[in-house]
């Protein structure tokens, strides 16, 4: 009986992809012989799966948002893919004490629009930043200033009420100029310094932007992108294929990978990425079943990641086990696991209360509810995890809907449990904005409602030392606590996939699958 069980499991989810393999080649089949469209000139067309949710770069959190806005807007500092930052506006810092930041502006620097960037712009756009009234995510770090002075146009005095180890890290967010700091003249008017400036915002449809001639690095060499959102992946796929779509990263099912590789004209760009996906809970849910760690516990153990990744991500990710992945300075390799393991699933639940009504009959222990995206493959993700959890007795009902409407709902805490992906974390500062209980929304991303003493006191000496090592020390305990109490369910680390046209040139990968290469790549000629 055990091994037929485990030959229905194995064969589940292979056989949907197989399906899948080949209904797409079906539709490949017809296509090829459909011709493809002349090239769109000077365009390059982007698809996305999803509606950027704000392109407002201080509040945007969602990762259409940000990655679209990463082109058009840009920061004293900005990420390298090494996970450290160097210099866009700024030219150079000086840090006399630990409270006090002496930024120089890079001489000559101008706005889209031609008028010059000048300090009075970085300060007004901390000052709004640090407002409570004004409720920007990054809050809780510019509420930190207690002055912000501007000897000259070049020069940022920024004060700090205490010392703050990430503080540099966070310059890296968007400055605006000061006349449009209200959001509707920037919802009117969007001006940023960055490569690409924003003509056109359609929602549900289209994003346009255009080259900046004003960029200080010079005019990007692709004049026009356009972003258009195609929420249906069968869709984006016939784009794509056709030759309607140039570009589309993380964007393609794993299963259609291999025959883009195979095609002629359309290249594919494989490598390991840092997004992290997870099953996250609600520990102030009323009903008072995943506020038991053995709950959680046992639904991780419960969860076969291998299976997943080999055959709904054809082995595209790596099975995860902390917020940050390998490779970050921060990243602790010894914090707890939960491998596959269902007969310890089921003791977790019966040491929670939760004992099998009927031995190996169909009665459940309990009932989740479950929220996901209408994203095709979330939505069979989700399927085979609720299949694996019944087999230890947990019912799974689950509830797709549109991203915006999603993802507002696990912001608001309507949720029992979710699966979701922070993308592009670098700063490991962001496990504050995660896990310290300040964090709980609507301020941060504690979007569990965890809390625990110890947790907030490592994370707030972290805070505190600009001794490297001690930081990773105290990331490192908060990694191992975190993964103890199980607040999330690790999934995996998502590989970035990008598929092309081969018109496309010089485009590359960043570990944080954003869009920032398009800045220099080319279209061929």
């Amino acid at each position: 009986m055990a091994d037929r069980a485990r030959s229905r499991r194995l064969a589940g989810p292979r056989f949907l992809s197989l399906a899948l393999i080949g209904i797409l080649a079906a539709i490949f089949s017809l296509l090829l012989a459909c011709g493809t469209p002349p090239p769109p000139g000077d365009t390059l067309r982007i698809g996305i799966e999803g509606n950027p949710t704000n392109l407002d770069p201080r509040f945007a959190t969602d990762a259409y948002s940000v990655r679209i806005l990463g082109l058009v807007y840009e920061g004293l500092f900005a990420d390298e893919i090494d996970g450290g930052i160097a210099p866009a506006l700024a030219e150079g810092y000086e840090v006399p004490d630990e409270r006090t930041y002496r930024i120089t502006l890079k001489p000559g620097l101008v706005w889209q629009d031609g008028s010059p960037i000048v300090a009075a712009d970085v300060a007004a756009t901390y000052r709004f930043l640090a407002d409570p009234k004004n409720a920007s995510p990054a809050q809780d770090t510019f509420g930190r200033l207690v002055a912000i002075e501007t000897p000259d146009d070049r020069t940022v005095v920024l004060r700090l009420a205490e010392p703050f180890s990430p503080f540099l890290d966070k310059l890296t967010r968007p400055i605006v100029p000061a006349r449009l700091q209200d959001p509707a003249k920037l919802a009117a008017a969007p001006v940023g310094s960055g490569p690409y400036r924003l003509v056109d915002f359609q929602l549900g449809q289209k994003v346009i932007l255009e080259a900046n001639p004003r960029y200080r690095q010079g005019p990007p060499p692709i004049p026009r992108l356009e972003f258009r959102v195609v929420a249906n992946d069968t869709t984006r796929l016939l784009q794509l294929n056709k030759g309607d779509l140039d570009l589309v990263v993380n964007a393609v099912p794993n299963f259609a990978v291999k025959f883009f590789a195979e095609m002629p004209g359309r290249l594919v760009q494989r490598e390991p990425g840092i997004n992290y996906s997870y099953l996250g809970f609600n520990l102030a849910d009323r009903h008072g079943i995943v506020s038991r760690r053995e709950v959680r516990q046992a639904i991780a153990h419960a969860i076969n990641r291998e299976e997943i990744i080999a055959a709904l991500l054809f082995g595209m990710a790596r099975p995860a086990t902390s917020l940050l992945a390998p490779g970050n300075w921060a990243y602790d390799p010894g914090a707890p696991t939960y491998p596959y393991d269902p007969e310890r699933a089921k003791q977790l639940l019966d040491a929670a209360g939760f004992p099998d009504p009927d031995g190996d009959g169909p009665a459940v222990r309990f009932t989740l509810s479950y929220k996901t995206s209408t994203n095709k493959l979330r939505m069979r993700i989700a399927e085979v995890i609720a299949g694996q959890l019944a087999r230890v007795g947990i019912g799974f009902e689950r509830r797709s809907l549109e991203w915006g409407t999603f993802f507002q709902d696990i912001k608001s805490g309507n949720f029992q449990t979710y699966t979701l992906t922070w993308v592009g974390v670098n700063d490991p500062d962001h496990l504050y904005y995660v896990y310290h209980s300040s964090m709980q929304p609507p301020r941060g991303g504690n979007r569990g409602f965890y809390a625990d003493p110890q947790v907030d006191q490592w994370l707030d000496a972290s805070r505190r030392t600009n001794d490297r090592a001690e930081r990773r020390r105290l990331y490192g305990l908060v990694q191992q606590k975190v993964a103890a109490d199980c607040v999330y369910v690790d999934l995996w680390w998502a590989d970035n996939v990008a598929v092309q046209t081969d018109r496309l040139q010089g485009f590359f990968l960043r570990p944080s699958g954003d869009y920032r290469a398009l800045a220099t790549a080319r279209l061929r000629p």
